[in-house]
């Protein structure tokens, strides 16, 4: 679990769905402030945070720190908003964040206590409470708040011992099942957002189901979610893809409107539906080429911890398995999904250009981050992944 860090100690800091802009600003107000030692995280460290981040104006914003919140419980959530959260279950800052409320937030969620604000204008922030019942007033100096009967210290939160932890779930080769991910309706879609080129899809009744502009980034739904998803885990749908015309386009009020890189992650997971692919072997290494956005992106389990684990060093879905003791099942569907995207670096025959190098006898590894900056544990996975 989290544990309360000292004075002296770095508190780490993770952001999540925030811009290389806003990023610096943060790591521009921790290096100003000298009370305590703040650190941002960079997006593939794999340290656990004393305190997360994420700026909730995004579309999953809101949904991103409800799921963590319910993945990782001790963790503590500050979110930032252009508009106030009033039935937020975790405290906001408005934007823009001022350091005048966003170093007391930061304190009295490292001290267990509540964090409130009061408005300071238009340009103010303003802190909603974790705990309506109990509230301290905003402070321009970052000071834990005093133990009261109202607001009784809170413990340190105590590990729990190995022997509770979550065993590592059973992987059996024999039990894994495949699927192709260039077939049926994912593999479609493959291909239009391969060509680069305007397309529909249309049923065996040549009624359009979705209209696709991969150059624009852009996907008409004209379905509904568990319309495609019965689509997505069929290996031969009747389904025709051919260029659009004028007399294609539906009524405003009948279509849903995503992101094209949204729609192939989410019918990347629905294809698989816990099955691993056929392009991936259970213990080859596998790696992420980069973070997915999973701000813009429907968060599936476990997807923080396998994007920091994968973006690292090179690992075997069967290694990945074991040392994050996550379900086979929400492996592969991230897997899936980030492969749809064309996030994931591996070695098959089919796919030449999207290999892991192997290293030479002489040489080091080739990798997304230089072996100067991994961590001895990065280090350590880098030989071991293909096990």
């Amino acid at each position: 679990m989290t544990k309360n860090p000292s004075n002296n100690d770095s508190i780490l800091v993770r952001s999540i769905g925030m811009d290389a802009r806003k990023e610096a600003v943060f790591r521009m107000a921790f290096k100003m402030f000298t009370r305590r030692h703040y650190q941002l995280l960079d997006a593939g460290d794999t340290q656990a945070s004393a305190v997360t981040i994420i700026d909730v104006d995004g579309a999953e914003g809101m949904t991103i720190a409800h799921r963590l919140h319910s993945e990782q419980p001790e963790q503590r959530i500050l979110l930032t908003s252009v508009s106030p959260q009033p039935d937020s279950m975790f405290p906001v800052l408005q934007k823009p964040v001022r350091m005048e409320t966003l170093f007391p937030a930061l304190e009295s969620l490292l001290n267990g206590g509540p964090v409130t604000g009061k408005p300071a204008g238009r340009s103010g922030a303003t802190v909603m409470p974790i705990r309506p019942e109990v509230t301290i007033p905003a402070l321009s100096t970052p000071v834990a708040p005093s133990p009261t009967a109202a607001n009784p210290p809170v413990p340190k939160p105590v590990a729990a011992p190995a022997a509770t932890r979550r065993p590592a779930p059973l992987l059996r080769s024999e039990e894994i099942r495949h699927f192709n991910p260039q077939a049926g309706l994912l593999g479609l879609l493959q291909i239009i957002r391969r060509d680069q080129s305007s397309a529909i899809i249309v049923n065996d009744r040549q009624q359009v189901i979705l209209r696709l502009d991969p150059m624009a980034d852009q996907a008409i739904l004209l379905v509904d979610d568990e319309h495609l998803k019965s689509l997505a885990r069929e290996e031969h749908p009747r389904l025709q893809m051919r260029a659009p015309n004028d007399t294609d386009v539906p009524a405003p009020a009948a279509t849903r409107h995503l992101t094209l890189q949204s729609l192939l992650w989410q019918m990347g997971a629905w294809t698989a539906n816990g099955r691993l692919s056929q392009q991936l072997q259970i213990n080859a290494p596998v790696q992420l080429k980069q973070w997915p956005n999973l701000t813009r992106l429907t968060m599936l389990p476990d997807a923080l911890r396998l994007a920091a684990f994968l973006a690292r060093s090179p690992a075997s879905p069967a290694l990945t398995v074991k040392m994050l003791r996550v379900e086979p099942y929400d492996l592969f569907n991230f897997l899936a999904a980030a492969d749809s995207l064309g996030l994931l670096r591996y070695n098959t025959a089919e796919n030449p250009d999207n290999r892991i190098q192997p290293a030479a006898p002489d040489a080091p590894t080739v990798a997304e981050i230089p072996a100067a900056k991994r961590s001895f544990l990065g280090r350590l996975l880098t030989r071991i992944s293909g096990l």
